[in-house]
């Protein structure tokens, strides 16, 4: 009998010529990559699998390809690893496997897949090392779903943060804004006197006082705002009737130099949320629009119903489900926003406005409203083109909008 083979390995019959006869039998379906090599490292066969994690089909007659069929290994921190300096020749001269080892296969278009191998030495029944076999699992799903779940964790982290902040801040904020409405106050004692004195000079200074105050209290609120748990006192909400009784609020904040349109769809659905919080969004916006059109442009806030379902709405909240919505969308002509800068926009106290023009919160309190209504928000910018922002409501029952009379102009439809 045959001496029993240094290293553990699996061990043949001799009249399997390099295992070529049970290559095609055992691998060929196997969801893993498996490949086998003679004793001199060639490579001998190969599954489907393997294949394609190399990114090519090595033709095995053509000439002898060693090791590997992959274009080029790495280690799992980046580093190249050539062939010879190789596992795969490693386990040719020590006879000893080498399994849960972590490398990265580089193709020849430069992509690059992460893969687990194990390695094992193949022996013929006289104990003799006849080559070895590799099987490569693809890592690429398992690598997205760690970076998922660390996102996720990041994300539970800092919504954690914040709302630490908000509990903590909302005092320190509540206190402040006392402190700011008796400065206010005592400014507003001030102003007659200030006016009866005639002095420029002080007035001018009495101005600018004010000015920061309201700018700070404006501030306050916008944080305590932010920090409070948001009502949810609902009611059923006709778009169309919202934007009509708006409408010279919105020509009021966007200012003459704007040409404000409205553009109703004549089946616009209801939808159901807390109408105050939705007003208040809809001039968030509007604000914003004005302030990127400092020449003037046109304005148009329009109502339309569509069918979102997650293949053609790939950018939805976590609370997305597919549906009927009603949206509203608020469109500009004016700067635009950069692409850099608008995957940040939603973020607390960010803005690409100046530090005196803008808190940072209008954004991010508009979206959270947002999700709170079950709702989604979309932003698509062009810098000097304009910029359209999208909020869309599951639509609430079946009947339409009957705000529109024969004498309005409108569209329907996306």
């Amino acid at each position: 009998m045959a001496d029993t083979p240094p290293s553990a390995g699996l061990r043949l019959p001799e009249d399997a010529p390099l295992v070529r006869k049970i290559g095609h039998e055992l691998i060929e379906f196997l969801p893993v990559g498996v490949y086998l090599c003679n004793a001199a490292g060639h490579l001998t066969t190969y599954n489907p699998k393997a294949a394609e994690i190399w990114g090519e089909a090595p033709e095995l007659g053509k000439e002898p390809i060693r090791y590997t069929g992959a274009y080029r290994l790495r280690s799992e921190n980046g580093a190249h690893m050539p062939l010879e300096q190789s596992p795969l020749a490693a386990v040719l001269l020590s006879k000893k496997p080498i399994t849960n080892l972590r490398m990265i296969v580089e193709r020849r278009d430069g992509s690059q897949v992460p893969i687990l191998a194990n390695i094992v030495p193949l022996f013929g029944m006289d104990g003799a090392m006849i080559g070895f076999m590799n099987s490569i699992q693809d890592l690429r799903q398992h690598a997205a779903q760690e970076q998922a779940q660390n996102n996720l964790h990041n994300a539970l982290v800092q919504a954690q943060k914040m709302e630490q902040i908000g509990k903590v801040g909302g005092g320190v904020v509540h206190e402040f804004t006392n402190q700011l409405t008796s400065l206010s106050m005592s400014l507003s004692l001030m102003e007659k006197e200030i006016m009866d004195a005639g002095s420029e000079q002080l007035q001018t200074r009495y101005a600018r006082c004010r000015e920061a105050t309201d700018q700070v209290t404006q501030l306050a609120e916008g944080l305590l705002l932010f920090a409070r748990t948001r009502p949810r006192a609902l009611e059923r909400v006709d778009p169309n009737q919202l934007l009509l009784g708006m409408s010279t609020l919105i020509s009021n904040e966007a200012g003459q130099a704007i040409d404000c349109q409205l553009n109703l769809a004549t089946d616009s659905s209801f939808l159901r949320a807390n109408k105050q919080h939705l007003e208040s969004a809809i001039i968030n916006l509007v604000a914003n629009a004005r302030d990127a059109m400092p020449a003037g442009g046109q304005l148009t806030l329009s109502t339309f119903n569509t069918h979102l379902d997650r293949s053609n709405f790939p950018h939805h909240n976590a609370n997305f489900k597919p549906g009927r919505y009603v949206a509203i969308r608020i469109v500009d002509t004016g700067t635009g926003i950069a692409p850099e800068a608008l995957e940040h926009i939603f973020a607390p106290f960010y803005t690409t406005r100046a530090v005196d023009k803008s808190t940072g919160l209008g954004l991010t309190m508009v979206k959270g409203f947002v999700t709170d209504m079950n709702g989604q928000l979309t932003i698509t910018s062009r810098l000097g083109e304009g910029t359209s922002v999208s909020l869309y409501f599951p639509c609430y029952g079946t009947e339409h909008s009957l705000a529109i009379t024969g004498s309005d102009r409108t569209s329907s439809g996306e």
